[in-house]
């Protein structure tokens, strides 16, 4: 039997699935607060398996929407990303050496490769959140130190060569904004209903508080 050639149609993914594929629906998610334009399809799915509130992908794949993500602690150091962009790279004032955008880029890559060490620190590319799983911390033989977080915290901060990139900065005092709330979430798994993320401000003489900052400058916008 011998099978005619046939002309075949091709579809952008984009019209596939009656559209399903291509539209985008924008959600916040319940937990890390990230809000984000999903495809209808990824979204769908993601709306089927959160239940009552609607969960982003990265926290349902690691469970963060379950009632253990009370032993999560959400923090960033993205407004040191932020300062850095504002300050060095858009509007570099005089006394100040202009840093470049790849410059900028390598600090990201560092501090991800350097908390990722620690196996308790989740990391979300999207958001440039940590989850920091605190059920994994404690007393027991088979769990970390609560020191083993803050020392991780001090190894992030070593990436960003704070001292030399920050004029009239207490490298000190900005460590222990993080340590202070690490030490009292270990402790009572406080944290305040306004503050979910743990995101202290690099406030220095002539910079503003620039607010979030834009995670598309370095990283695909996956969700």
């Amino acid at each position: 039997m011998t099978i005619l050639a046939k002309e075949v149609e091709i579809i952008p993914i984009q019209e596939n699935l009656a559209g399903e594929l291509g539209k985008e629906i924008y959600y916040e998610c319940a937990f890390c607060g990230k809000r984000m334009a999903v495809p209808t399809f990824s979204g769908n799915l993601c709306d089927k398996l959160s239940g009552e509130n609607y969960y982003c992908g990265f926290c349902l794949r690691h469970g963060f929407n379950t009632r253990n993500n009370k032993n999560v602690l959400l923090l960033t150091f993205r407004n040191v990303f932020n300062h850095y962009y504002q300050e060095r790279y858009v509007n570099p004032i005089v006394v100040t050496k202009k840093m470049y955008l790849a410059e900028i880029k390598e600090y990201v890559t560092a501090h991800i490769q350097t908390g990722l060490l620690n196996p308790v620190f989740y990391y979300d590319p999207s958001s440039f959140l940590w989850f920091v799983d605190f059920s994994r911390v404690g007393r027991g033989n088979k769990k970390l130190k609560v020191n083993d977080v803050l020392k991780t915290v001090v190894n992030i901060l070593a990436c960003f060569n704070l001292k030399n990139n920050i004029t009239s900065f207490s490298i000190c005092t900005f460590y222990e904004k993080y340590e202070t709330a690490i030490r009292k979430f270990y402790a009572t798994r406080y944290r305040p209903a306004d503050k979910r993320i743990l995101s202290p401000s690099v406030i220095t003489t002539n910079q503003h508080d620039y607010g979030p900052f834009s995670p598309e400058l370095f990283t695909p916008n996956i969700y």
